[in-house]
Order: structure tokens, then sequence, then C-alpha cells
């Protein structure tokens, strides 16, 4: 077995046999088909190419490979899906250090100490005497008492000890119990319990273990109104979604999700059928919140709070989701009417609009409650309609900076929209709301780029871009590495390679984006590394402390990969010729993904007519009659600039 376990499983295990699991598979040439598991269709347009180990749907744009699969089908990060697929193929994953695991023996005890917490919260709400008031409170809200057990709603006594008595009486310690943030420490010495008099919500993660709580205060006048559970090493508010572990199963089926904000939200909404429904924790969505939807979910709708301050939040949330949303080509019109091929977002984001000062859960419990829900679900802006009102009010557009603000703010959604006859109506849209020509909107979105790669170019100032690697920055602090001659790299190898040697280029002007590397190892190793770089104090940070930090944020199945690439013989680059490289390697994979994108309708398109495939005929040749390469767009240049010696 190699070091490598990625490319282990990959040899052992067939992508036809993972995706035959869950697809039923014809033969059609070269390569199998299937109905997609990840959109409702009738016709087969979900192809697996056995021979590269992958997969497209031509329906929705999904691809990639069966680690890919897996976490998107089953709703699993890489490392559930890596352990799944290890055991599939017959590969041992390294055992951890002594010291890994007993960390994560420590995080399984305050696991067990949140889950006995609720048990405990959960049998005083149902059988304590003293519990009248939160029972009533609860019965005043109208949970019903299967929703209380699904959800385990707990009371938490109006007591400074109980629940620390308790725990401690079996088996565990204060420090665990402050660890778990079931209690808090004394000023003087010793705990005391930290949610008191409250109506309790545990909070599980996506695997339905419990690791927090949130509790809604029953006193009048008890502040704050609810309180969470503090960050601890179980429980982080930013990676969790109240409510995800029930939704789950039904986002999957759906592929739509719905976020609200609140626990009584999401209780009352499941409570009601709506069983997609989500919810924060007190934070607005975030980049964890997104790689969790994304991979289960084509379509996220959020229902926030109704006020300025919603629409705001329904903004910055959609910013968040873009960034993080996968990507497919697509054949589109070009400049001088050439034809290109465009990466469309998968994730369609749409703002549920409830009536003005009315909760989710208000509306739910009203007559007729479900029904409306359905109706304003189904009523759901699309982002952009939503967007154009926001900015429309968020800038004074009497004024001409007012204007360039909006439509800048605009284009960046605009230019989301794959469908030109869609894109067309929103330009004329955008134009008329902010009162400026067509032309104006359409030079702005020309110019405008994807959020993430915005943000990037954002963090240095312009004297920092043009800045030469410092010392330590350029490759002289990977000579302990082992050399090795690679005898062939495919370009996004090629390409990652140098944002491992140089991490610098992930913040220079025209940086690659994530969805440039269509294989997931590549594609995490290159967010690892850009992440680092992006947190790092780009003065005097040296690549290897970048890599470093990287290498702790991502799996360790990945180390030999991201080793082997460090292995390479690669030539020394002047300072000067970094961005003329990034530009040469970025064309040339774009190129690449292109070419193979379209070799492979053009090979779907042979087997259809052979076969006599008249439906996948029908939707293959208005693709195929638009796609001209842009190749003619391509300026092949040399593809490096060496250095004849270190100085």
């Amino acid at each position: 077995m190699t070091d490598d376990v990625i490319a282990e499983i990959k040899q052992r295990v067939d992508i036809e046999s993972v995706v035959g699991e869950t697809v039923r598979l014809t033969r059609a040439g070269r390569n199998l088909k299937g109905l997609c598991p990840f959109h409702g269709e009738k016709t087969p347009s979900f192809v697996v190419y056995p021979k590269d180990g992958s997969f497209h749907c031509f329906g929705c744009g999904v691809n990639g490979d069966i680690f890919g699969f897996i976490m998107k089908t089953e709703g699993l990060d890489f490392r559930g899906a890596l352990e799944k697929l290890a055991r599939k193929a017959g590969v041992e994953l390294k055992p951890r250090n002594e010291q890994a695991v007993a960390e994560d023996r420590a995080r399984e005890r305050l696991k067990e100490a949140c889950a006995a917490a609720a048990s405990f919260y959960q049998n005083l709400l149902l059988n304590h005497p003293g519990a009248a008031p939160a029972r009533a409170y609860a019965e005043k809200r109208g949970l019903t008492p299967a929703t209380l057990e699904t959800f385990q709603v707990g009371y938490a006594p109006d007591s400074f000890d109980m629940l620390g008595n308790y725990l401690l009486q079996r088996g565990y310690s204060s420090q665990e119990l402050i660890d778990a943030g079931l209690v808090a420490e004394r000023d003087s010495g010793g705990h005391y319990d930290r949610f008191r008099n409250r109506l309790l919500f545990p909070i599980r993660d996506s695997k339905g273990v419990v690791v927090g709580f949130g509790g809604r205060a029953l006193g009048d006048g008890q502040t704050p109104k609810y309180l969470n559970s503090p960050q601890s090493v179980v429980f982080d508010k930013s990676t969790i979604l109240y409510g995800f572990d029930l939704a789950r199963p039904h986002i999957q089926r759906t592929g739509q999700v719905v976020i609200v904000e609140g626990y009584m939200d999401v209780v009352i909404a499941h409570q009601a059928g709506q069983s997609n429904v989500v919810g924060t924790i007190g934070t607005a969505l975030t980049d964890h919140h997104a790689e969790l939807l994304k991979r289960i979910a084509k379509r996220v709708i959020l229902s926030l709070d109704p006020d300025l301050a919603g629409d705001l939040a329904a903004l910055k949330g959609s910013e968040v989701l873009q960034e993080h949303a996968e990507r497919f080509a697509i054949p589109i019109r070009g400049e001088r009417g050439m034809l290109g091929v465009e990466h469309r977002s998968q994730l369609e984001i749409r703002i549920m609009q409830l009536p003005r000062g009315i909760d989710p859960d208000e509306l739910l419990l009203s007559e007729g409650g479900p029904a409306r829900w359905d109706e304003l679900r189904e009523a759901a802006l699309p982002l952009i309609d939503h967007v154009i009102g926001v900015v429309s009010n968020k800038y004074d557009l009497a004024t001409a900076r007012g204007k360039s603000d909006s439509v800048s703010d605009l284009s960046l959604f605009v230019r989301e929209i794959g469908d030109p006859v869609q894109r067309a109506h929103y330009i004329q849209r955008v134009a008329a709301a902010i009162r400026v020509p067509e032309d104006a909107v359409q030079e702005a979105i020309g110019h405008a780029r994807p959020a993430q790669q915005q943000r990037r170019n954002r963090r240095p100032a312009p004297d920092e871009r043009r800045q030469a690697p410092q010392d330590g920055q350029a490759p002289d602090d990977r000579q302990s590495a082992t050399k090795s001659t690679t005898p062939s790299i495919s370009p996004e190898e090629h390409l990652l390679s140098m944002v491992l040697l140089y991490p610098q280029v992930t913040w220079m002007a025209g940086a690659p984006a994530a969805d440039d590397f269509l294989r997931l190892e590549n594609r995490m190793v290159y967010e690892a590394m850009a992440a680092a770089a992006a947190n790092s104090d780009k003065s005097t940070v040296s690549a290897s402390t970048i890599r470093e930090a990287a290498l702790a944020a991502i799996d360790p199945a990945l180390h030999p990969h991201i080793q082997r690439l460090l292995g390479r013989e690669e030539p020394e680059l002047y300072r000067f010729a970094l961005p003329y490289e990034l530009e040469t390697r970025l064309k040339r994979l774009r190129q690449y993904n292109d070419r193979m994108w379209l070799q492979q309708c053009q090979l779907m398109m042979q087997e259809a007519q052979e076969t006599g495939d008249r439906d996948t005929l029908i939707k293959l040749l208005p693709m195929l009659s638009r796609s001209l390469t842009r190749f003619r767009h391509y300026d092949p240049k040399p593809s490096t600039v060496f250095r004849d010696s270190r100085d």
C-alpha cells in the first residue's frame, strides 16, 4: 500500500461500483448512464466515466470523483467519506498518535457529559413539579409532547448546583463540566450551573450528538433572553446549524433547505411538517455553514427577520453561500460573437419574504399557516430580485457616487446568472432601478470578479502585490524535501505545486479560484493554502510557515499528496516572473478543463447518435451548437522563466 491513501483508494475502488449503489447505471459505449441522484429527471443525463474515475450530470452540472459523490449523497465531510471508502477498499488508515487519541477521548467525554445533561434536563421538564411553569410556557408556544420528545427539550431549574452535583456523582470531573460549558467557574473557587430557570434546547452536531445547549429565559426580566453554551472543543456555533441532523434526509431528498433564525422557529417548522428547515445559532451564515449545505442542497432559501437588518443579513449570507458554491462549465457567447466556457454556480439562492412583524413560528401556528408557508416558500424571490431592492435602498441614487456603488454591488450578482436571456432581463432591471444606461451595467459586469476573488484582491495593498518574495518565501525552504522527477503531471498539479512553493501567488491579482481545481484533493489543498496565506502577515511570513498552517488545517490523509508535489523538481523563479508563470499555468489548466469538458460532450453526442438516444441528443444539441471553444483567446507563451542560480 502506498502512503497516499487517497490514490490507493481510487486505484482499488471503481467509481461505477460506488455510484451503482445509489444510481441504476446502464452501459453507454465506454461510459455509464443513469438518472441523476441530485435532481429530479426522467431521462438519464448522469454519466460515469470509469477511465478517469469521475462523473458528470449534463442536466444539473454536478461533477466530481468517488469522494465527492459520497460527500454529496450522504452529507459527509471529507474525513467521513475517507473512512467509508477506506473500509470499502480494504485500506487501513494510519492510527493517530497517542496525544491525538487522548484528545479524541477527552472530546468524547465532553459529549457524553452533554448527552447526560440533556437527559437530565428533559426528565425534569416532563416530571419535576417545579417545571410546571416551563411546561405551561412550552404549551403556550404551541409545542406538542411529540415535539418536546423529538427535540429533547428540557428544563433547567433555578438552582446553582443541581446539574453539577448530578454529573459529579456519575463520575465526571469539575474540569470536564467546565470544559463542556455545563457549569461556570466562580471567582472565589468552585463552580455553578450555567443554565438556570430556562427552557433548554439541546444542540446537536451533524451526526446527532449533543454538543451544547440554547436556553430561553422563563423569568420576567431575566437576561439574556437566550443563552447559548460557550465556545468549547466540542461546540462552535459558527459550524452548527440547529436541527440539521433531523433535516438532512429531507434536504437531500428535496435538494432544498430553508434557513431561519431561532430555536423555536426550527422546532415549530418541523412540527408543522416543514422538515427541511434549519436555523443559525446567534450568528450570521459562515463558511462552515456553506460547506455543510452545498454538499446536499441545490436551493437555499433564506427566511430571516423581515426588516432592514434581516435584508442586510440575507445579502451577507448570500455572498458567503455564493463564494462556496460549486461551479460547472457551460458554453456561452463571449466577446466579438465568439463562444467560450463560463463557470456557473450550482447553488440557487432565494429569499423568502414573510409579512412584516410576523416570525416563522407565529405564521406556522396560525390558521392555515403551513399552507401559507408553502406559498411563501414557492414564491421566494431569486437572490438578484431581492438584492436589487436592498441595494437600491442602501445608497443615495440621486448622486453619481450612489449610482456607481449600486451598480458595482449589483454587477457581482448579475454576473452569476448563466442564462443569457435571464441575464439580459436583469441588466435591464438594474439599469431601470438605478436609472443608468444598460451599457454601463454591462461594462461593470465585465469588470466584476467573483466574491471570493474580489476579497482576495482587496487584502494586500497595491505595493504589497508588487512586493517580491522575502527571504524564506522562495523555495529554498523546501530543500529538505526528497527530490524526485515525476514523468508526467496534470495541469492541476502543475499549478498546485507552484502554489505550495510560492503561497503568495494566492493573493496576487488573477489568482486561481477553488473551482479551477476539479479533483477534490487538489481543491482542498488549494483552499487550505489560500486561507493560510490570507490569514498571514504578508510582509514577514515565510512559505514554510504558510504550508505548516495549511497542513495543520487539512486532513492528514492529504499530507502525502502534498509531499509528493513538493518533491517534484521545479525550476526556481525570478521574483518578477511569478505573475507571468501563474498566468501561464492557470491559462493552461483552464484550457485543459475546457477541452476535456467539450470532449465529453462530443463523446456523449456520438454515442447518442449511435444508439438512437433522441432524448440525449435533444439535450446536447443546443449545448454543442454553442460550444465553439475559447481557445482562440489563449495566447500560448513559454511555460517558465528560469533562474540560473541563487545568489
